[in-house]
């Protein structure tokens, strides 16, 4: 058989732990292919995993108002502001003069959010894909971000102040709180 020097059948070969796909083709060796299946289910396990940043925004910068500087909201906080992209059944003439701070949503990569090689530190709102209005929690009202509708260039700043152009978003979920808390957009009472 195998150490008999003579050349194996493809059946004695199929025993020994060949696998023949057909006859015509090459005997594959039964590890290597329990090898490439497992390298195919880790491969797969990794993309699965990764997240999907076509989904929502990378990078939230708030900026004007009372803050100083522009504050910006990264990484997984970012999943806190839920689908800034559904229709939105609040107005902006609705909430009258409530307070708001303006937000840039920028949706390129975390290294590279306005997809034009500026650092994250020298973003301005004119670099954004869409803009949006963030107003804080106010007695019983709570947190809200309405945006523009997202556009795969830049858009005009100053944003846009007509209420209609705010047609997406709504109430944040309580899950963006403590992250508004930490980079002290929402009074610690909220």
């Amino acid at each position: 058989m195998a150490g008999s020097g003579r050349a194996l059948s493809l059946r004695e070969k199929c025993v020994e732990g060949w696998s023949i796909i057909g006859v015509s083709e090459v005997p594959v060796p039964k590890s290597l292919r329990i090898f490439a299946a497992a390298i195919v289910a880790v491969v797969a396990f990794l993309v699965a995993t990764q997240r999907v940043q076509a989904l929502g925004p990378t990078v939230l910068m708030f900026y004007g108002g009372t803050l100083k500087a522009p504050v910006f909201v990264t990484g997984p906080d970012v999943d806190a502001f839920g689908d800034v992209n559904r229709r939105s059944t609040i107005t902006t003439e609705a909430l009258g003069s409530r307070t708001y701070l303006n937000v840039a949503l920028f949706w390129g990569p975390a290294r590279d959010p306005a997809l034009n090689g500026t650092p994250m530190a020298n973003l301005t709102p004119a670099m954004a894909w869409q803009h949006g209005r963030f107003y804080p929690p106010a007695g019983n009202q709570p947190a809200l971000l309405l945006t523009t509708q997202l556009t795969k260039s830049t858009q005009p700043v100053p944003v846009p102040s007509n209420g209609p152009a705010f047609v997406a978003g709504g109430p944040l979920a309580d899950t963006a709180l403590p992250t508004l808390r930490k980079l002290g957009l929402v009074p610690a009472g909220h």
